[in-house]
């Protein structure tokens, strides 16, 4: 006789004992899955590139732009935030990238093979360029800066459209309040850090990001270009040369636009140039150039 709970007449385990079992198959499964997954993702390829910021600069056309030349493959999406999260293992971010085969076929159609990708936020963010040096040390990155008031305004603009601002734009662009921050880098990858969800002035001060670059990353391996080098809708040559990729044939429309029409009062906007001016003196003396929008 069978006792209750232990089985059934025809021999099958039932009760806690099958449940158990149950559960030791799925957890085998998953680890199956998982391992095959890695296993397909180490086939995948790691970035030849990383458009690294900065937000509402322009970072949206420039990879309209390099994803529609012949010879880059996209990501599976633009914007990974890989690197400004909580580290998990890299298989998971080459599962983004194109298989390693498709880019050597596309190599051997065009001359050059390349992908990559553009996460604004990764500029700003302090452990960023530690985390993606140990992880692609050879990858090329590129800034693009742009007036940094303007970048502010669009910025506060861009947050009020997802939800995260409603103060009027004279109280979020204060110079005399600007956002602290936290040193912790836990605080900096939450998904709802203030900084990633507004970090008007913070995201416009480029000296003291790109010096942090510039400490990890050959500065040869960096380019700063303007937001204005974007105006033709084609990669701009400074980003042709500094990927090695010859010029692309199309023009693109530029992509993610912001239009608004509220702006700070003009005592407000002096106040701001006047809080950018040292950083951009500071930037100006790091880059060894005149920035354009201070001429």
């Amino acid at each position: 006789m069978v006792e209750p709970g232990s089985g059934s007449h025809d021999g099958t385990p039932r009760g806690p004992w099958r449940r158990r079992t149950a559960r030791q198959v799925d957890r085998a499964g998953r680890g199956l899955r998982l391992a095959s997954a890695r296993v397909r993702a180490r086939r995948r390829a790691l970035p030849d590139f990383v458009v690294i910021g900065a937000q509402k600069a322009g970072t949206s056309s420039l990879y309209a732009q390099l994803t529609a030349h012949p010879s880059v493959l996209p990501a599976i999406r633009k914007e990974l935030h890989f690197f400004d999260r909580r580290p998990v293992p890299l298989v998971r971010y080459q599962a983004w990238f194109p298989p390693r085969a498709a880019l050597a076929a596309l190599d051997a159609r065009t001359g050059r093979g390349i992908t990559g990708e553009a996460t604004p936020f990764y500029l700003c963010h302090p452990e960023v360029p530690r985390r993606l040096r140990a992880a692609v040390p050879d990858a090329r990155l590129i800034a693009v800066l742009r007036d940094p008031v303007e970048r502010a305004i669009s910025g506060y603009h861009h947050a009020v459209g997802k939800g995260h601002e409603d103060r009027t734009i004279e109280v979020a662009l204060d110079p005399d309040a600007v956002e602290a921050t936290v040193a912790d880098p836990a605080w900096w990858d939450a998904p709802d850090c203030p900084v990633r969800r507004r970090g008007y002035l913070i995201r416009s001060r480029y000296a003291e990001q790109l010096e942090r670059w510039f400490a990890v990353f050959p500065r040869d391996q960096v380019l700063v270009i303007g937001t204005d080098a974007l105006r033709s809708g084609r990669v701009p040559p400074a980003v042709l040369d500094f990927l090695d990729l010859p010029p692309a044939p199309d023009a693109v429309p530029d992509r993610n636009v912001g239009t608004y029409t509220t702006r700070p009062a003009t005592g407000l906007e002096a106040r701001l140039r006047e809080y950018f001016r040292p950083h951009d003196t500071r930037l100006a003396s790091l880059l060894g150039t005149e920035v354009p929008w201070s001429t």
